[in-house]
């Protein structure tokens, strides 16, 4: 496209609009000189402050001119992320005595920088020099004495060298300690200019070493990075092994032969890493783990290109996981903006955006919902923030008793009306810490049994995690209450699980999954030892599962939780359409205060826990008196 096509096709409207920008967290100034087609490279902390979920990278970036309109622009990314090989042409083949050179040109006008040789031979090690030419006449060296192989599943057949346009390939391979290797073919890597790499700065923070894998964790300092290739440093002088990170493979190896080296210790990664903090795998097999001393990593540059209709200070926002993908009509003239002649500008330094406010992040759902009598309820504890937006308050496990398992008595009240709200369950855990102490049992000597203090009575709880130091054992354990119900106690089991150690296994913690949450305050751990010793318990813990709710207030008017009643009708709440939104939205943490009892709470007294309503227990004694009575009628009188 010709110059003044491209700036007339930028100057469309398209799309551009005035904008409030209160819900983008971060911005960055840029100083225009001159208006015209412009380009900046983004910096490592405004990707990293990207919040853009699902659709194209980096799509909650806006670009808005000194007048605050949102302008149209495209993100350069990489034409192709991984280098593309094309087929070289005119590949010849001259068998000398003692050697085999291979001839061939890359496509006219390419640049280069890197040639791989093709061949189906699957076991050889040969010398090899590269030699390239102008004009097909003068000659310069690349590479001298490298060493080609395929062996075992490695190969090395590839050529790396300084960007160059050359012409013609010469490679000289020696067959004088082996038989000549029949080549096939030849391939050139063509050098792009947007696949450049800057050096971006890595630290191990962790090692592990598990089922014959090493598992580095690696911080990249920020999230959002456009990797390029990483460099595994090892002292190992001979090793192979197969490595991965993200949805990169490669096998990375180094040998000797004859008192040469060859190696190939690069991960061809090319992929955004969304995460601060990556995990390289590398799969050791039965072999020893290998000695890292450090790792490399480089990242490909993300451009912006957009028109600069005026000279002043530009804006950059990003940071806005409610951030729709924007449509710009110049987004199909990205390949021609990625080539296009532009003009850098200078820009300062990231910040905050001080205009930023959380109550921005979410969508409107309305302030004021349905009246409530909070009554019927037994139990609420005031909702403790400070400031507006969307909340998120974590219900500790003393309100988890209390209310039903699927949270439909569950309301969070204000100024007596209702307020919306969804409840998430992450997934994570949180361990207590909880007595355990074997009980003698005269009556089954062969058994073992442990009381475990559960925190309090219906204690939420999903798991045990028991610790033993006994070496060698299997046993079956099972976890029991009692429970307290009309008809009397009976025993409840709560989980039934095998558990086994073999001699040189570490003693790793038991988890012991529950089918129910216990009722009791304490519950029974039994196993039967059969003629084996006695297994041993040192420690137990018990996990509850996190349950979190997310609701909007506009200020900071007080908020309580209202809950313990089970016959309040379920919810139905229309802020399950935009539950996404709210979940994605930046929250203002909220805790709960201490809990106040309702009206509800002796009414609610014929719960799972409690004796059973008075007017029960009246019509009870009503009626075993009035069948007393019937007996007595029925009996024989006493003769005189």
């Amino acid at each position: 496209m010709k110059p003044h096509l491209l700036f007339i096709a930028l100057c469309m409207p398209l799309a551009a609009s005035e904008a409030d920008f209160a819900a983008w967290t971060h911005r960055q100034t840029v100083r225009i000189t001159q208006p015209g087609l412009t380009r900046i490279e983004l910096e490592p902390a405004l990707l990293d402050a990207s919040s853009a979920a699902g659709g194209a990278a980096f799509h909650d970036l806006r670009v808005v001119s000194p007048a605050g309109t949102a302008m149209p622009y495209v993100i350069a990314l990489p034409r192709i992320i991984r280098p593309e090989m094309i087929n070289a042409l005119g590949f010849k083949i001259t068998l000398n005595p003692s050697t085999t050179v291979l001839e061939f040109q890359p496509p006219e006008g390419s640049t280069t920088t890197e040639v791989l040789l093709q061949t189906h031979a699957s076991e050889f090690i040969k010398s090899a020099t590269l030699e390239a030419s102008h004009d097909g006449t003068n000659w310069q060296a690349l590479a001298s004495n490298e060493l080609l192989c395929r062996q075992n599943g490695t190969e090395r057949l590839r050529f790396n060298f300084a960007s160059a346009a050359w012409t013609h390939f010469r490679v000289t391979i020696d067959d004088a300690r082996s038989k000549p290797v029949v080549f096939t073919g030849a391939q050139v890597r063509r050098d792009l200019p947007e696949l450049r790499t800057l050096a971006q700065p890595l630290t191990i923070r962790g090692r592990t070493e598990k089922a014959g894998e090493t598992h580095l964790k690696l911080d990249l300092g920020s999230a959002n990075v456009l990797l390029g290739n990483l460099r595994v440093h090892t002292p190992e002088p001979v090793f192979q092994r197969e490595a991965s990170l993200l949805d990169s493979h490669a096998t990375v190896f180094r040998f000797q032969y004859e008192g040469r080296s060859a190696e190939d210790l690069d991960i061809a990664v090319h992929q955004l890493a969304t995460t601060r903090e990556v995990e390289l795998v590398i799969r050791n097999g039965d072999s020893p783990p290998l000695r890292i001393e450090s790792i490399e990593a480089t990242r490909h540059p993300v451009p912006v290109v957009f028109q600069a209709d005026a000279a002043g200070e530009w804006q950059l926002y990003i940071g806005n996981a409610q951030a729709a993908e924007p449509r710009y009509d110049i987004a199909a003239l990205g390949d021609k903006l990625r080539d296009a002649s532009a003009q850098s500008a200078m820009a300062s330094a990231v910040e905050a955006n001080a205009d930023f406010r959380k109550t921005a992040t979410a969508p409107e759902v309305g302030d004021v919902g349905p009246a409530i009598d909070v009554s019927p309820w037994s139990f609420q504890r005031p909702v403790q923030f400070k400031e507006a937006g969307v909340l998120v308050v974590e219900l500790i496990p003393e309100v988890l008793a209390r209310t039903a398992n699927d949270l439909h008595d569950m309301r969070v009240v204000r100024d007596g009306h209702q307020l919306p709200f969804i409840a998430i369950k992450p997934g994570v855990d949180r361990e207590v810490e909880v007595p355990i102490v074997e009980v003698p049992d005269p009556k089954a000597p062969t058994w073992s049994k442990w009381d475990i203090q559960m925190p309090f009575g219906n204690f939420p709880a999903s798991e045990l995690l028991l610790d033993s130091p006994t070496p060698l054992f299997a046993r079956t354990l099972t976890v029991s209450e009692q429970h307290l119900s009309e008809k009397g106690h009976f025993e409840r089991i709560l989980s039934n699980a095998n558990w086994q150690r073999l001699p040189g296994q570490a003693a790793n913690t038991f988890h012991l999954a529950l089918y129910t949450a216990p009722r009791a305050a304490s519950i029974r751990l039994a196993t039967d030892n059969g003629d084996n010793p006695r297994l041993q318990m040192t420690a137990a813990r018990v996990l509850y599962p996190v349950v979190r709710l997310l609701f909007r207030v506009p200020d900071t008017t007080p908020v309580q939780l209202c809950y313990g009643n089970r016959r309040a009708p379920y919810t139905r709440y229309d802020l399950q359409l935009v539950r996404n939104d709210f979940e994605n939205a930046t929250k203002v943490a909220a805790t709960l205060g201490e809990e106040e009892r309702l009206p509800g709470y002796e009414a609610d007294a014929s719960g799972p826990s409690g004796k059973g309503s008075p007017w029960l227990w009246a019509a009870l004694a009503l009626v075993v008196g009035a069948l007393l009575w019937v007996v007595a009628k029925m009996l024989p009188k006493k003769v005189e």
